[in-house]
């Protein structure tokens, strides 16, 4: 991803084991070009999600791709033809979700023109993704109104589960969660004791648990503009004095993990603050800079980030569908919140 900051998604060191955390069935597009040059790519990826409240099989587009030579709208009506055959080919999903980072005017446009025979999106607002700074500075707030926050090993598995059963659904496209994906690559590297939870009189009112997949999805600098390169020192240094942390060298990994499966009775932001506060204790003398968690601008738990020192990034949220996903897009809940997993895009 070029700019400023040039940064690569890495995935090592298996393409293959790091994507089959987005699905059960997840496909990699790559577009070659005459000398047979990797020219561009894309991931289309199902997984069990609730839809107006029950489990249903969505698609996800992610990874999109291409180098700036191939970047016209013959390549891209291709690359949908071919994605588009295997929608028909298989059948498992109605419609897809995807997302497009807010102030990429050139792919908002090149995607929703819905031209040379390209998909219907249908926009579902903002999807605003926190990095929330570990700063050893920070003073954590104590917890109101009686709560308390263990760790998911500590918590009956099942209980935790069938929490996550019933409050899950209340979100638009929130992930079915069962007992036995933990045992799969689904949900590769999330232990019960990466669950934080939130109990008010030894009842489960909220849960959430850090997802670490550094062990096979990275983010790596790759390089910075001439003149941040020439002051990411001293520009170090004032991020020390704030707490904040460091850019890395170029080659340097960003350290971070997702909150995973936010889930909160009755939308409590107190409750939600607490297992903020938690997490941010437990991992601030850690390695990790930062965690990162994401909610739609209509999520009422939003509020709670606002005594925490972050950086907000914006993407838009999408429907994708054909014309044989007209009427389930046009059946979708409209008073429900949707909800994404940063860990799943």
């Amino acid at each position: 991803m070029p700019g400023r900051i040039r940064l690569a998604f890495a995935s090592e060191p298996s393409w293959a084991n790091a994507h089959a955390v987005l699905g059960e069935n997840s496909q990699t597009l790559v577009a070659t070009d005459a000398t047979g040059t990797v020219a561009g790519c894309g991931v289309r990826s199902i997984r069990r999600r609730y839809v107006n409240g029950r489990p249903t099989e969505l698609g996800y587009l992610s990874g999109l791709r291409s180098l700036p030579r191939v970047r016209g709208a013959l390549g891209l009506a291709q690359g949908f033809r071919f994605l588009r055959q295997l929608h028909e080919a298989d059948r498992r999903t109605p419609a897809y979700l995807t997302t497009i980072i807010e102030g990429n005017e050139t792919a908002e446009a090149a995607l929703t023109s819905a031209r040379a025979g390209l998909p219907a999106y249908v926009d579902h607002g903002r999807f605003i993704t926190s990095a929330v700074f570990l700063s050893r500075r920070r003073k954590p707030a104590p917890p109101s109104g009686g709560i308390e926050i263990r760790s998911g090993a500590e918590i009956a598995w099942p209980a935790l589960l069938d929490f996550l059963r019933s409050e899950g659904p209340r979100r638009q496209f929130f992930p079915v969660v069962e007992a036995g994906d933990f045992d799969t690559p689904l949900w590769s590297g999330l232990r019960p004791a990466d669950f934080r939870v939130a109990l008010r009189g030894g009842e489960i009112v909220g849960v959430a648990a850090a997802w670490d997949q550094s062990a096979y999805r990275q983010t790596v600098v790759t390089g910075y503009d001439p003149l941040l390169r020439l002051l990411r020192p001293l520009g170090n240094l004032g991020l020390a004095a704030l707490g904040r942390p460091a850019l890395p060298p170029s080659g340097g990994k960003l350290r971070f993990f997702h909150l995973a499966l936010p889930c909160v009775r009755g939308d409590d932001v107190g409750v939600f603050a607490a297992l903020l506060e938690r997490f941010h204790a437990d991992w601030k003398d850690g390695t990790h800079a930062c965690f990162v968690v994401g909610l739609h601008e209509r999520d009422p738990l939003r509020a709670a980030l606002a005594n925490f020192p972050k950086f907000d990034y914006a993407s838009r949220l999408y429907l994708v569908n054909w014309e044989d996903g007209a009427a389930f897009a046009a059946g979708l809940d409209p008073h429900r919140i949707p909800h994404l997993e940063t860990a799943l895009l």
